[in-house]
């Protein structure tokens, strides 16, 4: 095959100038289009995620508590040590460093994918060109294009997906030979995949379900035993050191311990298109799989070698896509804890587009040739020779990438005005509200070393309100309301139990609130124990569910420069700030138990506590209890005259370890953490679960199935008869879904 140009300096010319123009691009569209990175409200919770494991996390720790989300829920497990893209938040203002993000992002994923090309065999001109097509997946054009938005929500999340490209490269290389070769490669495979399980594990899961055909596929490619065995046997071994290394445990137990798996049935997400494909609001993936079907059928035709496995390890991730997007539409009525599949298809969509791009090269020759025939004229002497083979290559490359430019301009200054416009009209900003926000960073805002003064409580949740919780986030003030996919099930069976409310259609949220107007007695008394210092409404309390706590009111504008409202602040008078002692012992075995007991009118926390064992000693208060946090941790301090039991607004866990020897935890109230001392205590508490120790994690699990937790609610698209699907309810929404592709 003759190529237009050859040797490493000039690919690395031709790979860095496309790579520096890209980027030079995404970084004129996200200043020109300013506020697309990091959108919307999940893109403000992950920003503010960010910026808080900066300051709180322990160093390089993938898991840790988290100081602004829930009573002391997990952090979102974002490892912002590693991760280079989220580095930017370290030093920068957060618009800038969101911008600054995904460029680092984008050159990251991007540069996987021209390696992984290049892996298969594909020449650097088509490898740089899918590199650079990469773009379409950031913002701002994604939001034109409407094309998978996973990264216009944390662009930093690419990072994690660039390593199984390059994985799946460096499979594609193994070929038996000497054990060395096979021995760096099953290295480099398995570093590869631990990396992106550090970065985050929960992304990692989805990345790699994505890629988890095209991984068989190059395995199984050219159908010869010794390469297939040896390809199989590097997988092997990266499969090994996972489960070794207790990372497999850690992903098994990070994913299970959610309320979205264990009450899965509460939670589950109503089937439609819209979960399935961006194909079904979107006017343009619709023709980029068209487009992209082509260039695989020309691809498998023209192309050979490593690079004909490229394209059909693509169509065969497509076709496993599509069997597993059938399977959930048709099963209504059996619950779903997988990745919804509109997640794979944003994992796979990279690859999809690379064997496009390769499969559309593997006719260069003919056209290029054709091309030649109309460009040498113009540049050639009359009655001279017609140009040789490899010139008229080099003519019709050359006129190729200008014909693309000029073709990418005029898309690119279209796509600029659609972009712009786009965000004109879905603006959204960080909520402009000083007077509120400062008041509460300065009242109950968290930082290391500070003793806890309290979280905020929002009565009630809604975008707007989250935009408002967000910006609180970011400034380090803590909130009992959650929003994650790690939701503890403890947690969501608390609010269900103890307030009598339906937590259906609460996925991923944790937030203690009374509904459609019906007032809990013990809602007041539990917001306090929970640590809650400020509760928060936009509206003022019906008189008949008013305490009569001090309030404080303060202008909300939720993204404008006006006043469109008016925030009601209601102080209680003594949360739980690590300092409630009670010496009354309730026990109980169950969750039932447990919550009928919190529930009594007469229960007060600061005296009593439900515990699921007694306590052999007489229980004396605690004094001079001080709460604050540590980097990875929490600090405790005080003094007891004997032993003494401190209920902290901590979330329980197995996984809880005290510094100090004379310390225990106990489960408190359902899902509070106990602790039991004598004498003076002054302690570091940390969160001991991690990528390579998970066996707390374990112990959490099969202590959640001791307390026997029920929440006797199901989504209604899941009646009927569990085993079967409702063939005529799939069928509608089969068709439902073609309508919205057409």
């Amino acid at each position: 095959m003759i190529e237009p140009w050859k040797g490493p300096a000039t690919e690395l010319l031709i790979a860095g100038s496309v790579l520096l123009l890209a980027l030079a691009g995404q970084w004129i569209l996200a200043t020109l289009v300013p506020g697309t990175n990091y959108y919307g409200v999940d893109g403000k919770m992950a920003q503010a995620t960010t910026l808080a494991a900066f300051k709180f996390a322990g160093y390089f720790d993938v898991t840790s508590l988290s100081p602004i989300q829930g009573a002391g829920s997990q952090m979102l497990p974002k490892n912002v040590w590693i991760n280079p893209a989220f580095w930017p938040f370290a030093w920068f203002d957060k618009g800038l460093a969101a911008d600054m993000s995904a460029l680092i992002a984008f050159a990251c994923f991007a540069g996987a994918v021209y390696v992984m090309m290049r892996c298969f065999d594909i020449p650097p001109l088509p490898s740089a060109v899918a590199m650079a097509s990469c773009i379409v997946l950031f913002a701002p054009i994604v939001m034109v294009l409407r094309l998978p938005m996973n990264f216009l929500i944390t662009p930093g999340d690419a990072v994690a997906y660039a390593p199984y490209m390059l994985a799946l490269g460096l499979l594609a290389r193994l070929q038996p030979g000497s054990w060395r070769t096979f021995g760096l490669t099953a290295a480099g495979i398995s570093v590869l995949v631990l990396y992106s399980i550090c970065c985050d594990p929960l992304w990692t899961m989805i990345a790699g379900m994505s890629f988890m055909v095209s991984f068989a596929v190059v395995t199984l490619s050219g159908l010869d035993v010794r390469t297939t065995v040896l390809r199989g046997a590097a997988l092997a071994c990266c499969l090994a050191l996972i489960v070794a290394s207790g990372a497999a445990s850690h992903l098994y137990t990070l994913s299970q311990y959610t309320a979205r798996v264990q009450f899965a049935e509460v939670l589950d997400r109503v089937r439609g298109p819209e979960l399935v494909s961006t194909m079904s609001f979107s006017w343009s993936t619709k023709y980029f799989y068209l487009a992209c079907v082509l260039g695989w059928l020309l691809g498998l035709v023209m192309l050979r070698g490593r690079a004909r496995w490229l394209v059909a390890s693509a169509l065969a991730t497509c076709i496993a896509w599509l069997a597993y997007s059938i399977v959930y539409i048709l099963l209504l009525n059996a619950t779903w804890v997988l990745p919804i599949p509109r997640y794979l298809e944003h994992g796979a969509f990279a690859l999809y587009l690379a064997a496009a791009v390769a499969g559309y090269w593997s006719v260069r020759i003919q056209a290029a040739s054709a091309l030649a025939r109309i460009v040498a004229p113009l540049v050639r002497h009359r009655h001279a020779m017609l140009p040789t083979k490899s010139w008229r290559l080099r003519v019709a490359a050359v006129a190729l990438v200008l014909l693309g430019a000029v073709i990418a301009a005029k898309v690119g200054s279209y796509g600029l005005a659609r972009a712009q416009a786009m965000a004109k009209a879905i603006e959204d900003p960080w909520a402009n509200e000083p007077e509120f926000i400062e008041f509460l960073a300065a009242n109950s805002g968290v930082a290391i070393g500070r003793p806890f003064r309290g979280a905020v409580n929002l009565s009630s949740v809604d975008p707007v309100t989250l935009n408002s919780l967000a910006a609180l986030w970011a400034r380090d003030v803590p909130s009992l309301n959650e929003y994650s996919q790690l939701v503890t099930p403890e947690a969501l069976y608390f609010v269900h139990a103890l307030l009598e409310r339906d937590v259906r259609y609460e996925l991923n949220h944790f937030n203690m609130f009374w509904s459609e107007g019906v007032y809990a007695p013990a809602y007041w008394k539990a917001l306090a124990m929970l640590g809650v210092r400020y509760s928060l409404t936009l509206s003022p309390l019906p008189s008949e569910v008013d305490p009569g706590l001090p309030l404080i009111t303060k202008p909300h504008r939720p993204n404008g420069e006006r006043q469109s409202g008016t925030w009601h602040i209601y102080e209680l008078p003594h949360p739980n700030v690590g300092d409630y002692s009670p010496t009354d012992v309730v026990v109980a075995a169950t969750g039932a138990e447990i919550m009928a007991n919190l529930r009594r009118p007469g229960f007060d926390p600061t005296r009593q506590v439900v515990l699921a064992e007694p306590v052999a000693a007489s229980l004396v208060p605690a004094r001079t209890m001080q709460l604050s946090l540590i980097r990875g941790g929490l600090h405790v301090a005080g003094t007891s005259d004997g032993t003494s039991l401190v209920v902290l607004p901590q979330q329980f866990s197995r996984c809880l370890r005290a510094r100090r020897a004379n310390v225990r935890f106990v489960r408190a109230n359902l899902f509070m953490t106990g602790m039991i001392f004598s004498g003076d205590i002054d302690s570091d508490i940390v969160f001991d679960y991690g990528i390579f120790s998970s066996a707390c994690r374990r112990a959490d699990l099969a202590e959640m199935k001791r307390l026997d937790l029920k929440i006797d609610l199901r989504m209604p698209h899941l009646d009927g008869d569990r085993l079967f699907p409702d063939w005529k309810g799939a069928a509608a929404r089969l068709r439902a879904a073609v309508g919205a592709i057409k």
